[in-house]
C-alpha cells in the first residue's frame, strides 16, 4: 500500500521542508562545469528522476527503526487546513493517516488504491457526470469507524467551499459535486456532479474521518494533537508519540491495519534546524538527510557508510509575494521583471553537482509533457523595464528608492532556518531590488516558525515555493490563480478562464489552457515567482532500502527497512 500524501493542494515548502527552497546557496566558489549534471528534460530517463535503493521486502531484515529529521513539525497537525499545510507535517502525518482512493506512481500516474476502493467507474446519467465507487469493506479508521459513504460525505462537506466554516486550503473538485449518496449498501457510493470537472481522479485523494466534520475540530482541534484515532494505515502514532518538548513524532506498527504489514518496528521523525540535521547524520543519530545546499553537501558528501541518492525535486517557486502586504500589482510585477532568474539559478546550485535553466511554471516541471515557461519577461533591460513600470504607476525616486504619496517602497524578504546560504540568496535578491529602487530588508526566522508565519501571512516576501503532485496542472491552476482560493486576489477574466478550463475533458487541451491562465496571472497579478526547481539530493546510510528521492510516488513506509 502506498501512503496517501497525494495532496489536494500543492503543499507549501519552506523552512526545513525539502531544505525549504531547494538549497539557496552562497555565491562563492563552485564545482567544475564537467562535474555538474544538467537538470532532466523531456527525454529524461527514470534513473535521472528518482532513486530509493529499491528492494523487495524479502531482502530486508524484519524489525529495527529508522530515524528521519524534518524541519517544522506542527503545531497544527491538520494538513488540510490553512495553518497545517506544510510539507514536513504532511510527511509525518502521511505515515499514520493513509485513507484515500488513489496511489500514484513515480512518474505521476494515478492508480486505484485497493486497500480502500475496489472500483471507481465514471458514467453519465441524465446529462450529468456520475461516479460509482465501491469501497473496501475491510477499511476502518483506528477508532473502528468504517470508511464508508458517510466518510466520503463528510470529506465532501468539509472541502466543498473555500468560503464555508472550514479553513480548507482549496476546494478543488469538491465544489463541483452535487451529492454523495449510499448506493445500495454503505460501501457502495454514487457521486453526482453538479457540473463537469476534470480530471476525476482528484476525487477523494484523501478521506476524512466524520469526526472532522465539526468545524471547531477541523480548524482548531489538531493543534498539538495529531488525533491518531482519525487515522489508519500500516503505522499508528506511538503512545505519547508526539513530544512537543523534544520535537519528535514516533510511529509504530498498527495492529488494526488490514493491508501489507510494515517491516520496521518504529519510525522516528525529529524536528531539527538545518545545521543540526547535518550534525545528527554525521554523528549517526539519524539515518538519512537532505543534502540540497552547498553547506550540507560539502559537509556530508564524504560521510562513511553513506551514499548520495539523486533525483528531481518536486518543487516550484523561489519567491512567494503576499498581496495583502505588497498591494500594488504593478509593484509585484516590477519585482518579477527585475529578477534575473538565470543569475539566481546559478547561485542556487553553485557547489552542487547540478545545474538547470530557469524554471517558469508552478504547474509542471521541465521534464513533463505539458511544461511551458510562463514567467513574464522584460523587453530589453530588466532593470529599466521594472523602473518604467513603477514610474507609469506613479512612483518617483526619492533618493535611492521609489516612493508615492510620501511612502517608500520598503519591504522584508523572510527566510527560515539557520543555513547561511539562504540568507546569502536573500541578500542577493535585496541588492538587485535596491538597484531597481525597491528597499528590501532580509529577515531570518527559525524553521519552527514557518507554519505560523505562512498560515497567518506574517510576511511580505518569503523564500519558498510549493511541492508538485502530478503531471496534470488543473488543481494547481485553481489553487494558485482562482481569486476565490486566494482571498479575492486575482481578476474576473482569469476566474472565467479557470471555470472554462475545469470542464475540458481532454487532458492535453485542459493543460494547454492551464498554461495560458498561468501566463496571464503571472503577468497581471504576480504573486508567485518561479525561479528554480532543483535536485532532490539525499544522503542515506547505504543499507537503508526503499527510501530516497521518489519523484511523484510517496514513500511506502511499510516497505522501508534495512538490508540483510
Amino acid at each position: 500500500m502506498q501512503k496517501q500524501y497525494i495532496f489536494n493542494r500543492r503543499t507549501l515548502l519552506g523552512a526545513a521542508a525539502a531544505t525549504t527552497t531547494v538549497g539557496l546557496l552562497a555565491a562563492c566558489g563552485g564545482s567544475k562545469k564537467e562535474d555538474k549534471v544538467k537538470a532532466p528534460g523531456k527525454d529524461a530517463k527514470s534513473e535521472e528522476l528518482y532513486n530509493i535503493n529499491s528492494h523487495p521486502v524479502s531482502d530486508l531484515k524484519q524489525g529495527g527503526e529508522v530515524r528521519i529529521p524534518l524541519g517544522s513539525l506542527g503545531p497544527d497537525f491538520n494538513t488540510y487546513s490553512t495553518s497545517g499545510d506544510s510539507y514536513d507535517t504532511q510527511i509525518a502525518m502521511s505515515s499514520i493517516r493513509a485513507a484515500g482512493l488513489w496511489n500514484i506512481t513515480h512518474l505521476g500516474k494515478y492508480e486505484l488504491n485497493k486497500d480502500f476502493a475496489l472500483s471507481f467507474k465514471p458514467a453519465e446519467e441524465g446529462g450529468k457526470d456520475v461516479v460509482y465507487i465501491e469501497l473496501n469493506p475491510k477499511a476502518k479508521f483506528n477508532d473502528g469507524t468504517p470508511i464508508d459513504y458517510k466518510a466520503l460525505q463528510s470529506t465532501w462537506k468539509i472541502r466543498k467551499s473555500s468560503d464555508g466554516d472550514y479553513n480548507i486550503v482549496s476546494s478543488g473538485i469538491y465544489e463541483y459535486i452535487e451529492s454523495v449518496e449510499n448506493n445500495g449498501d454503505n460501501f457502495k457510493v454514487k457521486v453526482t456532479m453538479a457540473k463537469p470537472y476534470y480530471p476525476l481522479n482528484e476525487m477523494f485523494d484523501a478521506i476524512f474521518h466524520p469526526g472532522m466534520e465539526d468545524p471547531k475540530v477541523f480548524n482548531d482541534g489538531f493543534v498539538n494533537n495529531p488525533h491518531p484515532e482519525f487515522g489508519c494505515g500500516p503505522f499508528k502514532l506511538a503512545d505519547k508519540g508526539w513530544n512537543s518538548t523534544e520535537n519528535t513524532f514516533t510511529m509504530v506498527p498498527n495492529e488494526k491495519w488490514w493491508g501489507e504489514k510494515p517491516v520496521l518496528d518504529r519510525v522516528i521523525f525529529r524536528g531539527l534546524e538545518e545545521s543540526a540535521k547535518v550534525a545528527a547524520f554525521k554523528n549517526g543519530e539519524v539515518d538519512a538527510v537532505e543534502s540540497r545546499t552547498s553547506t550540507s553537501y560539502a559537509e556530508l558528501k564524504n560521510t562513511a557508510n553513506a551514499e548520495l541518492r539523486k533525483g528531481q525535486l518536486l518543487y516550484a517557486g523561489g519567491l512567494n509575494l503576499n498581496p495583502k502586504r505588497i498591494e500594488d500589482a504593478k509593484v509585484r510585477k516590477a519585482i518579477f521583471l527585475g529578477i534575473d532568474r538565470k543569475a539566481l539559478s546559478n547561485i542556487a546550485f553553485q557547489n552542487l553537482p547540478y545545474e538547470e535553466d530557469p524554471s517558469g511554471s508552478m504547474l509542471h516541471l521541465p521534464f513533463e509533457e505539458y511544461y511551458e515557461d510562463n514567467f513574464p519577461k522584460a523587453d530589453g533591460d530588466a532593470k529599466s523595464a521594472a523602473q518604467k513600470l513603477l514610474e507609469e504607476a506613479g512612483y518617483t525616486k526619492d533618493g535611492e528608492y521609489y516612493a508615492k504619496g510620501g511612502k517608500q517602497l520598503r519591504y522584508k524578504i523572510t527566510v527560515f532556518g539557520d543555513d547561511p546560504s539562504k540568507s546569502s540568496m536573500a541578500r542577493s535578491f535585496a541588492q538587485t531590488m535596491k538597484e531597481i529602487g525597491i528597499n528590501f530588508e532580509v529577515e531570518t526566522r527559525g524553521s519552527a516558525e514557518f507554519s505560523k508565519v505562512t498560515g497567518s501571512k506574517e510576511y511580505d516576501i518569503i523564500v519558498s515555493g510549493f511541492s508538485l503532485i502530478g503531471a496534470d496542472g488543473t488543481a494547481a491552476t485553481k489553487q494558485f490563480y482562482y481569486s476565490k482560493e486566494n482571498d479575492g486576489v486575482g481578476n474576473a477574466e482569469i476566474d472565467a478562464m479557470i471555470e472554462k478550463m475545469a470542464v475540458i475533458k481532454d487532458d492535453a487541451e485542459r493543460n494547454k489552457m492551464c498554461n495560458q491562465i498561468e501566463k496571464k496571472h503571472m503577468a497581471e497579478v504576480s504573486t508567485i515567482g518561479t525561479v528554480f526547481n532543483g535536485p532532490d539530493l539525499m544522503m542515506c546510510k547505504k543499507e537503508l532500502a526503499n527510501y530516497g528521492p521518489t519523484l511523484f510516488k510517496p514513500i511506502e513506509w511499510e516497505k522501508v527497512g534495512w538490508l540483510k
